[in-house]
């Protein structure tokens, strides 16, 4: 693991919790379930790119679905 994969993992699991904290404070499912997967997703998902690509759709996910 170098520097690039352990930063991607870190800013994932830092957007996962602020997602998982807002949609249980809020109610809402989807951010719920997009910040879990956000957490879990760098453990799952082998490489750098693909882990960027998933990441940065479940993060859009619900700024996409609200609208």
């Amino acid at each position: 693991m170098n520097g690039a994969d352990l930063f991607l993992n870190i800013m994932l699991g830092v957007v996962g919790s602020a997602y998982l904290l807002y949609g249980r404070k809020q109610g809402a499912l989807l951010p719920m379930l997009c910040g879990l997967l956000l957490i879990v997703a760098p453990y799952l998902v082998p490489g750098f790119l693909a882990q960027l690509l998933v990441g940065v759709g479940l993060a859009a996910l619900p700024l996409v679905q609200r609208r």
